[in-house]
């Protein structure tokens, strides 16, 4: 069971979510709309956050990581089809064992996944936006951030 709570349109829960780093890349996926995301989800009731990312990670492609420090803790409060959200989320840096898959199935949908260039993230539209600065100067302390938008895919 995911540690999550509804209560009439309003959901809160934890996240863990995992950026996946090589060479100054970072690995997301694709939506078809044109959008870009981190890989993780919901954890379990009972689950500590290193271990939620980890089979996140295992479970969306397919690969085992090292997980490495915990970089940014981001509080998430957005509307979604009419529904209010709010996340706690947990971002670690993660270190890639193998090579990822080039796709990640979810539901009925494939979606496409690519390694960018911390350069080139300022180009995208990416969830959440402030990775698109932060991940290249971060400084290897802990972050909190809080992230307000009002529609999220």
């Amino acid at each position: 069971m995911d540690f999550r709570t509804v209560i009439n349109n309003q959901s809160f829960g934890v996240r863990a979510t995992g950026l996946l780093v090589r060479d100054n890349q970072l690995y997301l996926v694709k939506s078809p709309e044109g959008k870009y995301y981190t890989l993780g989800g919901a954890v379990q009731v009972g689950e500590i956050t290193e271990h939620a990312v980890r089979r996140e990670i295992k479970e969306e492609i397919g690969i085992d990581v090292q997980v490495g420090p915990l970089a940014f803790v981001v509080e998430n409060q957005f509307e979604l089809d009419g529904n209010s959200y709010h996340q706690i989320e947990f971002q670690y840096l993660l270190t890639p064992l193998a090579e990822p898959a080039g796709q990640l199935e979810e539901g009925s949908s494939v979606r496409r996944c690519e390694w960018v260039a911390f350069s080139d993230l300022v180009k995208l539209d990416l969830n959440t936006s402030f990775l698109k600065t932060a991940l290249a100067v971060w400084d290897g302390q802990l972050q909190h951030y809080m992230n307000t938008d009002k529609e999220r895919n």
